[in-house]
């Protein structure tokens, strides 16, 4: 009895360990381990530590970047998304950039 709760046991943890060691066709290993390479979407969102941002969202083709911003509007709670400037030239004087 103990051999075969001990070969169910052993068939059920492969099967776990099955979609794990999965890769879909195509996928090569380099350098020993299995790779992939995709793309980024086009549109990535980033949170910012508070105070400085909150959510922002950028287009990753053209540049620009957008901050949400939660408004409280007679009908209810909207979300928006405002464009933020494009900053081409960085002033000088006692300005600090903070991040790139």
């Amino acid at each position: 009895m103990r051999a075969i709760l001990a070969c169910f046991l052993l068939l059920a943890l492969l099967a776990c360990a099955a979609p794990a060691m999965a890769s879909p066709p195509g996928a090569t290993p380099q350098g020993g381990a299995l790779s992939l390479y995709s793309p980024p979407p086009r549109y990535q969102i980033f949170q910012a530590a508070k105070p400085y941002g909150g959510m922002l969202m950028v287009d990753t083709q053209s540049g620009k970047s957008w901050q949400r911003v939660i408004v409280n509007t007679p009908q209810g709670i909207r979300i928006r998304w405002v464009e933020l400037p494009r900053v081409e030239k960085f002033p000088t004087g006692n300005e600090t950039i903070m991040w790139d």
